[in-house]
């Protein structure tokens, strides 16, 4: 039996070698290109990309903090520990449209608490105003605008409330406010709610209890901002957006490995390239080494 010649032998480990390894991580590169290519849908709510993931969507297809839950036929979105239940998605102007989970259907959540957002990534939308909540107050008379009475009641751990809720509009014109500011300072809890601002003329001329719940359930703006330039470049190359969690960065999935930016950067092409020339370096010094002997 003829053995191979110790320079041949090493040429064909090493170009084993070389080729299993870019073989493995482009594998692996394509079936995260895939994956990200699934959209997340839920009820009404279809086609959904970065930044969000869940379902059958990989964390790495999104960003960490705009994790979906998909329940009861509804989309919902955890931001500063609030639940909020989705009801429109624009993604061209990343705008998200939300009503707090705790005050669906409902103005009296057993917690209360104020409505926070991680302006890191979110921002109130220009049309949202706030509607403020006070909560076991004394019952005072005042005199207010004609059709328009605050009050509501409730009751909230077995407790039997007085409420009042107020749009700044309304205080604004109200008379005798020095005596209904006093009586809102003397309320235990205050609770801020965002609202649409085309639903401020609804609320004030109804200011029924079921009116209210309604126009907190048409929800607020929200706008989202998550490397929204850097995912566009991504997705005009051919790409999709993700996220990679070791480095904490944007990461765009392509068809040939995943780039910071962009599937046109050419880096795995040089990378390739570079492999080629080692290659064909490799191969003649053997070739010339077996030659020489």
């Amino acid at each position: 039996m003829q053995l191979l010649h110790p320079s041949i032998f090493s040429f064909l480990i090493t170009t084993i070698i070389l080729i299993k390894i870019p073989t493995s991580s482009c594998a692996d590169n394509l079936q995260q290109y895939n994956k990200c290519s699934s959209l997340f849908d839920c009820a009404n709510l279809k086609n959904l990309r970065y930044p969000f993931w869940g379902s059958s969507r990989p964390q790495y297809c999104g960003h960490p903090s705009f994790e979906l839950q998909c329940k009861d036929e509804l989309a919902s979105i955890t931001i500063m520990s609030q639940n909020y239940k989705i009801l429109e998605v624009s993604d061209s102007d990343h705008r998200l449209k939300v009503v707090r989970t705790d005050y669906w259907n409902n103005v009296c959540p057993t917690s209360l608490k104020n409505t926070t957002l991680d302006c890191t990534f979110f921002d109130y939308g220009s049309d949202s105003h706030n509607l403020t909540l006070y909560y076991d107050c004394p019952h005072t008379p005042f005199l207010m605008p004609d059709s328009f009475s605050p009050q509501f009641n409730c009751s909230i751990n077995g407790t039997q409330m007085v409420n009042y809720f107020m749009l700044e509009s309304v205080a604004d014109n109200a008379e005798s406010l020095d005596s209904f500011s006093e009586t809102l300072r003397t309320c235990k809890s205050r609770v801020v709610v965002p609202f649409l601002e085309s639903e401020a003329e609804r609320v004030a001329t109804n200011s029924s209890v079921e009116n209210l719940k309604d126009v907190i359930d048409n929800g607020f703006g929200v706008e989202w901002n998550a490397n929204n330039s850097l995912c566009h470049e991504c997705q005009s190359s051919g790409g999709h957006c993700g996220y990679e969690s070791s480095s904490r960065e944007f990461t765009c999935f392509c068809k040939d490995g995943s780039f910071p930016h962009s599937c046109s950067s050419g880096e795995h092409h040089c990378r390739f390239h570079c492999c080629v020339m080692f290659l064909h370096s490799i191969m003649s010094f053997h070739l010339g080494s077996s030659s020489s002997s």
